[in-house]
């Protein structure tokens, strides 16, 4: 028989970070014994490769991760591999701005992206220090926007964004656009493909944690779904059997959520070598 393992796919800001501080302080018990079992948590996020390598090394992780809302998978550097490798989804970013803007041009929309930003502006739209606000900038592949238009035009940019082949989702600060080839979902099913194939000896049973309808995707291409409340008010709906609520936002709710999937998974007796 397969053994079972557990595979955590976890959003970042507003799930696995505060909201306002994008501390992950509250959450380090969790990691630590996620770490002890030698469970792999994937980071699944709007965030850049730039961004997420500094947390990542912060949070002492070695596995892969998911950037700019699942539109590429990074494989960090290791023992056998010298430089980071990675496994892209869709449009690079250069020819997803020149389409975004022309739509804004020929249509009169009202919107900012991070390609109009400067530094200190994504630092005022976000929060983030002078470092961490150029760091989010240094984009591959999305670009996030602040919407400042009705609605209604709102569903009609969704609309001219589909002819050419690119999303909207909404993420807790963000308008994203994107691919439509690429979503967390698409990245978090890949990467599940991915370690079924490296360790065929496992069952592997994916968990996913976020609080935005960016990560809905996501959590439906996992076995359960972990739905942290979220600081806008907009929850993901996953469309699938095994749902849990968290009790707090951000890492807090992230750690007793862990910690009750923890004691289910080892009451269940399940072998975590």
């Amino acid at each position: 028989m397969n053994r079972q393992q557990l595979i955590i796919f976890t959003d970042l800001d507003g799930t696995l970070l505060d909201h306002h501080s994008y501390s992950w302080a509250a959450a380090k018990p969790a990691l630590k014994k996620l770490k002890e079992l030698e469970i792999p948590v994937i980071i699944c996020t709007s965030k850049t490769a730039a961004e997420v390598k500094q947390l990542h090394r912060e949070l002492q992780l070695t596995t892969p991760f998911i950037v700019e809302n699942g539109a590429g998978i990074i494989f960090p550097a290791n023992d056998s591999q010298q430089e980071d490798t990675a496994h892209f989804f869709g449009k690079d970013y250069a020819e997803l701005t020149r389409v975004v803007h022309q739509l804004r041009k020929d249509k009169g929309y009202c919107f900012s992206g991070f390609s109009d930003f400067s530094v200190a502006d994504v630092c005022t739209e976000t929060g983030l220090d002078e470092h961490s606000a150029t760091l989010a900038r240094e984009r591959l592949f999305s670009e996030p926007i602040r919407w400042d238009d009705s609605t209604d035009a709102l569903e009609l940019f969704r609309a001219d964004l589909a002819i050419h082949n690119l999303q909207l989702l909404r993420g807790g600060r963000f308008y994203h656009i994107l691919d439509s080839k690429a979503d967390k979902g698409t990245a978090a099913h890949w990467l599940i493909k991915h370690y079924r194939q490296q360790h065929q000896e496992q069952h592997w049973f994916s968990v996913a944690l976020g609080d935005g309808p960016n990560d809905q995707a996501m959590m439906e291409a996992c076995d359960l779904a972990v739905i942290i409340p979220s600081q806008s008010g907009v929850a993901p709906e996953p469309r699938c059997g095994k749902v849990l609520h968290a009790t707090a936002p951000g890492p807090s709710g992230w750690n007793q959520a862990i910690h009750d999937i923890l004691l289910l998974y080892t009451h269940k007796g399940a072998n975590h070598g």
